[in-house]
């Protein structure tokens, strides 16, 4: 089949006159003889490239390199100086913060208008509407005047709104990075969703592993010009390079330091805490225990065939299942209860934990530890659990897990929950990244004073 083209940027420049002062910007325009008190400012310089149907191209530059510019004129919100846009079907856009939101209406109000900017009838818009305030799920606020709203707020009514309008083309420009992280777990499930049903995505964001992660190429963009259009590894080299390096093209190592992973220690019953939750997991049959946390995320995805079923799962930090934000040194540990539906002679159970774009940081499993578990019958229920210190720096994160089996050496995913819980770790200032690795830094000379 032909690749369809989506959106044709050809030698488009964009040129901004800037002022030392609101009085200058007078003079000159009031000046008799025309003579010039601002100096020119060119945001973007001959830029062109072509973006085909489903293809999710990440944006990446530092600040002032003309991304947010170069979004702005593919959306019509200005005027290219020089060249040409064509786009090939409806934009839905989320650029800046409340961009094209009047504080005055509500948040119904304003998705309808958004609706009708973009050409759909208010009847198109008002079947949608329903589906639109579920994934805001801002309860009584969606019927209140967006001036009262918080940024979060801000951000999940823009986005409901721009997904569920049938985009073509669906920008997203760093309004994500406002909202609260299980919502921004729920926003990049959604953009992958979209890309998969041929959606072209443009997605502009500092943060590498959310283009990594959402992305399947990218270009640099710096003083206004393309630097670098490749895969997405070859454009992050090339923007930590300019970054951290040179900026010459030398690539840089940025292979992160990983920490010493410790093996799972699985069991089939564990009460060693005094935790009554615990009890009740173990021994009670009331229902799910997970969704009675503030841990829990509602919005998780599941895959497999169920033929084995995690049940319930509750999580503990140094023993206690009710914790809110964590110091990011507590142990932690998982306990899965998995019900078999047909015997199963070798259960594996993995996990990992996951950034709010789905970056794996770190996870295991049996197979890959060589810790075996027993077979299992059908009607049976097991209670694993999964003990670790992972040192987490401060942040946002999620847990995966899963119970699956290896046949004919290919692993079959009987019951797979992504994103199922949420860990809020503390800010301590004494690392960045992922992991609080400790280390040292010791003088090992000093200068050599002469008299």
């Amino acid at each position: 089949m032909p690749v369809e083209t989506v959106i044709t940027v050809r030698n488009v420049s964009k040129k901004f006159r800037l002022f030392s002062s609101a009085k200058d910007r007078l003079i000159e325009a009031l000046h008799p003889f025309r003579r010039r008190y601002h100096h020119e400012f060119w945001a973007l310089r001959d830029v062109s490239f072509e973006i085909y149907r489903g293809e999710a191209v990440g944006i990446m530059g530092r600040n002032g390199s003309g991304k947010s510019t170069l979004l702005q004129v593919i959306c019509s919100v200005m005027q290219p100086t020089a060249g040409e846009v064509q786009a090939n079907g409806r934009i839905s856009a989320l650029l800046e913060l409340g961009a094209g939101f009047n504080p005055e209406f509500t948040g119904r109000d304003n998705v309808l208008l958004h609706g009708a900017i973009l050409g759909l009838s208010r009847k198109d818009m008002l079947d949608r509407l329903p589906e639109i305030e579920a994934f805001a799920d801002i309860g009584e606020f969606f019927d209140q005047p967006m001036r009262v709203y918080s940024s979060g707020m801000f951000a999940r009514v823009a986005f409901a709104s721009a997904i569920h309008v049938n985009p073509d083309v669906l920008i997203v420009d760093e309004i994500l990075g406002v909202g609260d992280a299980k919502f921004q777990e729920k926003c990049y499930n959604r953009i992958r969703a979209l890309r998969d049903r041929g959606v072209c995505i443009l997605f502009v964001s500092h943060s590498t592993e959310a283009i990594q992660r959402n992305c399947n190429t990218a270009l640099l963009l710096d003083s206004g010009k393309i630097v670098a259009r490749d895969s997405v590894d070859a454009v992050i080299a090339a923007y930590h390079d300019l970054l951290y390096g040179s900026g010459h093209g030398e690539k840089l190592e940025t292979n992160a330091l990983a920490p010493e992973q410790k093996h799972a220690v699985l069991i089939d019953h564990y009460n060693s805490t005094g935790d009554i939750k615990l009890h009740n997991f173990l021994d009670g049959d009331i229902g799910p225990l997970c969704k009675k946390f503030q841990y829990y995320n509602s919005h998780e995805r599941r895959l497999g065939n169920r033929e084995a079923e995690i049940a319930d799962f509750l999580i503990t930090a140094d023993g206690h299942a009710d914790f809110n934000v964590l110091s990011g040194n507590e142990e932690i540990k998982i306990y899965v209860k998995v019900r078999f539906t047909r015997e199963i002679g070798r259960p594996e159970l993995g996990w990992a934990i996951v950034s709010p774009e789905g970056i794996v940081i770190t996870g295991s499993n049996t197979a890959m530890s060589e810790i075996p578990l027993p077979e299992a019958r059908p009607g049976e229920t097991w209670v694993y659990a999964v003990s670790m210190q992972p040192a987490l720096c401060g942040g946002d994160y999620f847990i995966n897990f899963g119970i699956g089996e290896i046949i004919n050496g290919t692993w079959t995913f009987l019951d797979n929950r992504r994103a199922a819980a949420h860990l809020s770790v503390a800010h301590r200032g004494k690392s960045t990244g992922f992991f609080d690795l400790s280390f040292k830094c010791e003088v090992i000379s000093r200068p050599k004073h002469h008299g």
